[in-house]
């Protein structure tokens, strides 16, 4: 079978053996590995190659739809709604987790000055 399937299928193979189960060992054998230990690294490669959606480009996508959503109710914010500032800030905290903002707990005092500073520019430097 190795003969009619090119490195990458043949990953793609092996991931699906184990999927259904195989053994390291079977998929070598089926696939033409020459130890299960070859199988072992073929379907770590394909774990690889399909999980290949960079986290930072969907990251960049639910930063603009949450950009979005603080768009739609942005006017709200400003004339004071406070059900629209209590969405300000989940969306305010749902960006800090995104980006790892509060990650790290030592850095917590600089997070709340750089959110401020992120308010302020928002608001054009009004409280």
């Amino acid at each position: 079978m190795s003969g009619t399937l090119g490195s990458h299928e043949r990953q793609l193979a092996a991931l699906e053996l184990r999927k259904a189960g195989a053994s390291y060992a079977q998929i070598a054998e089926q696939l033409g590995y020459r130890s299960a230990s070859g199988a072992h690294k073929a379907v770590t490669a394909a774990l690889k190659a399909t999980l290949k959606e960079p986290a930072d480009a969907v990251r960049e996508l639910e930063v603009l739809r949450l950009d979005s959503a603080l768009l739609a109710i942005w006017r709200r914010v400003q004339a004071g709604d406070e059900k629209a500032i209590d969405r300000l800030l989940a969306i305010m905290k749902r960006r800090s987790d995104l980006l790892g903002l509060a990650a790290d707990r030592a850095h917590a005092g600089q997070q709340g000055a750089d959110l401020d500073a992120w308010l302020a520019f928002l608001t054009g430097g009004r409280p």
